[in-house]
């Protein structure tokens, strides 16, 4: 699923030691703060969005006098620890926003990691289970780690099938195939996959 490629209307959407003094469970905690916060301002983001489409149906003067107003997107997100492996550790934050009933919906990834390489720029890539002919995949986010081997991955909203399975995983990666994320990110579901296993590969 490429919005560039597949959907014109769709809005567009490194290694080193942990720091010293800050004990894993801390750390993730810490992870997990600063992923919710970019979660909120993505859901933030999608409900203005969303209330301004609204806002325009209603209020666009005699060619949409009549029409109801389309209902709010429900929000969910969901942030699960990011399998890396190696030194690196991190969260990952899926947040999704989909009208009830509706057979698309948009989605946007982000994450933060420590353990990385300073200077180096880390993305999650991934693509669409569901297509029958997947196009190259693509990057959901992007980071570039600081001295401290922290970097914040940063992605932008995409709109996808909901049901459609997606899956994603950090790059570079010390194991190939890489672990990462797989699930129905239109609806904000995740779960992990190992290293070592195709990316769509059934479940066991």
């Amino acid at each position: 699923m490429d919005n560039r490629g597949r959907d014109a209307d769709a809005d567009v959407i490194v290694a080193g030691p942990e720091p010293r003094g800050r004990p894993l469970r801390s750390a993730l905690a810490w992870l997990l703060v600063i992923a919710e916060t970019a979660a909120l301002a993505v859901s933030v983001a999608f409900a203005l969005h969303y209330r301004a489409e609204a806002g325009g149906l209603h209020h666009g003067g005699s060619s949409a006098a009549g029409l109801p107003v389309p209902p709010l997107p429900q929000m969910t997100s969901v942030a699960l620890r990011l399998p890396a492996g190696g030194p690196v550790v991190g969260m990952a934050v899926i947040t999704a926003a989909a009208v009830p009933g509706a057979d698309r919906a948009q989605f946007a990834v982000s994450a933060v990691i420590t353990g990385g390489r300073p200077g180096t720029e880390y993305d999650l890539t991934g693509n669409d289970c569901s297509d029958a002919a997947p196009q190259p995949d693509h990057v959901w986010a992007t980071g570039l780690a600081g001295a401290d081997g922290t970097a914040e991955l940063a992605g932008h909203p995409w709109t996808g099938a909901v049901a459609d399975r997606y899956w994603l995983a950090l790059a570079p990666s010390p194991a190939s195939p890489p672990p990462g994320l797989r699930g129905q990110f239109a609806l904000g579901k995740a779960a992990p996959f190992p290293a070592g296993q195709a990316p769509c590969a059934p479940s066991p």
